[in-house]
């Protein structure tokens, strides 16, 4: 059991990196095979249209689109740096078992709420701008389900750490 102490910190390190990488990658996907119309979006503003083999990038014009994903991707990418700042300050005191990562639980519950504030607010913009649903167009992508998974996999470390008991 004092090994399972030592080593659960991995679990919250194996968020991060998730959540790192889900910044990186598209958080939705649009195609329509008839139109010949594809839409790439990320959670930091940019996206990538290509309509009839004619491709389109940059940031969202929209400015509650962009002030949106500015203030989420803000949040999430300090919250990332706290916990992996964090991390790797206390890696020896985490090896040995003797440091808590409860403190941790509140900035991956920051990211979680950023992501969805960031899925609702495209949703209002997207019903503003176009009268259509966003999430009934676009399928979510690694950069959305990814934050999830992430903030999720730092909350279960910090918890393992609480609940396992010393022998």
């Amino acid at each position: 059991m004092q090994n399972l102490k030592r080593n659960v910190w991995i679990i919250s390190y194996l968020g991060i990196i998730m959540c790192s990488i889900a910044m990186l990658t598209p958080t939705a996907y649009f195609e329509n095979v008839i139109w010949n119309h594809e839409n790439i979006i990320w959670i930091w503003g940019f996206f990538q249209e290509s309509l009839n083999s004619t491709v389109s990038e940059g940031f969202y014009t929209d400015l509650n689109q962009l002030v949106s994903s500015v203030i989420a991707s803000s949040i999430i990418i300090a919250c990332i740096f706290i916990i992996a700042l964090g991390l790797v300050k206390h890696r020896d005191d985490l090896k040995k078992g003797s440091i808590d990562l409860t403190n941790y639980i509140i900035p991956a519950i920051c990211i979680i709420s950023s992501t969805i504030f960031w899925m609702v607010m495209m949703e209002i913009a997207e019903r503003n701008i176009y009268d259509i649903s966003m999430w009934d167009r676009y399928v979510p992508g690694f950069g959305v389900i990814g934050m999830f998974i992430g903030a999720g996999l730092i909350i279960l470390g910090s918890l393992l750490t609480k609940f396992i008991k010393e022998p």
